[in-house]
This record gives C-alpha cells, sequence and structure tokens, in this order.
C-alpha cells in the first residue's frame, strides 16, 4: 500500500477547507444580518464581517495571513458573482492567503514526513539549516506582531483571529527556538565545524 505524504495532503486539505469556507462565509454572514436586522448597516458589518466561519479559517491559517500581509489592502475582484444565496469575491488578497496556505502547510507537511531539515543534501545540513531555523523563528515573531496588531483592533473579528495568531506565535516561536537551540548545541559539539 502507498503511504499518503503530509507534504501533499495538508496543504490540499487545508486549501479546500479555507476556500469553502470563504464561499460560505458571506451567505452566513447574509442570514445572521437578516435575522438580527441588520442589513446594509456598516458598524453591523465592522462588527460581525468576516463571518465566524471565514474567522475560524482565518486563525488555523493564520501564518497564511502573514504571507499575504502585502496583499491585504488589494480588495478589487478578480471574479465575483453575487447572488441572492451567496456572494463569492476573489481578491488578490485572498489569492494571496490561498497561496500561503499552500506553502505554509507544505513545510508543514515535510516536516511531519520528516524530510525538511534532515537529508543529506547542503542545505539541509550545518549554517544552512541554522539560517532556515532563524528564518523560522523570526516569521514567528512576525506571526506575533500580526496578531497584537489585530487585538488592538476596534473590530471584534479581527481580536478574534489576532487571538489565534497568538497561538501561532507561541508555537512557531517555541519550535523554531528549541530546533535552533538544539541544533546550534550539536554543532558546537561536533568537531571540526
Amino acid at each position: 500500500m502507498k503511504r499518503v505524504h503530509s507534504k501533499w495532503l495538508l496543504p490540499l486539505v487545508q486549501l479546500v477547507l479555507a476556500f469553502v469556507c470563504h464561499i460560505y462565509g458571506p451567505h452566513q454572514y447574509r442570514v445572521r444580518a437578516q435575522q438580527d436586522r441588520a442589513v446594509n448597516n456598516m458598524e453591523y458589518l465592522f462588527q460581525h464581517s468576516p463571518a465566524l466561519v471565514e474567522r475560524i479559517s482565518q486563525g488555523i491559517n493564520f501564518p497564511s495571513l502573514v504571507l499575504r500581509y502585502p496583499l491585504r489592502n488589494e480588495d478589487n475582484a478578480v471574479y465575483q458573482h453575487n447572488s441572492e444565496y451567496t456572494l463569492i469575491w476573489i481578491a488578490p488578497k485572498d489569492l494571496g492567503f490561498f497561496v500561503g496556505i499552500v506553502l505554509f502547510w507544505s513545510c508543514i507537511g515535510m516536516a511531519l514526513d520528516g524530510c525538511l531539515w534532515r537529508g543529506a543534501s547542503g542545505i539541509r545540513t550545518g549554517k544552512f539549516r541554522i539560517a532556515g531555523l532563524s528564518c523560522g523563528l523570526m516569521f514567528g515573531v512576525l506571526n506575533g506582531a500580526y496578531a497584537v496588531h489585530l487585538i488592538t483592533s476596534r473590530r471584534l473579528p479581527e481580536r478574534q483571529v489576532g487571538a489565534f495568531g497568538i497561538v501561532w506565535f507561541v508555537g512557531l516561536v517555541t519550535y523554531f527556538g528549541w530546533r535552533l537551540a538544539r541544533d546550534s548545541n550539536a554543532g558546537r559539539a561536533t568537531p571540526g565545524r
């Protein structure tokens, strides 16, 4: 039986989940706005959009939000479809988020498969490995900075997504800090380095 590799499965599952949440979110928002009798209310929009399902998706994929940060204000639709049931609006910032999901979860999948940071190739050994782990640690810190920015927002949805970001910050900094300390100590203990 052939083994399923996490480096392919994780990004695919996360991408499909994020896309479904992105499509379903506007419908969920519209239903709730109609129930609350708040259609075309801008203050309601700012406090309830994106919908809960999209906030959960963004929280689970918070590092992808950090990766798409340069595109955060690119809201013009690349594709749009508006119907009574839902609104499908795909902008460059959404495409950046989806690409970030594939990149980030591919790295997680490779780490789970054991092919990241190990092996005979030069990029996975010595100083290059330390440089990669240092970049991972800096990426964790960037997650924390963006999470704090969102938590200090006046908008409830941003604060909720920012809370997920703090969890990612702690996890990434802990993991990369531990790996960096371990690999740095192993490098000093090995003679000839």
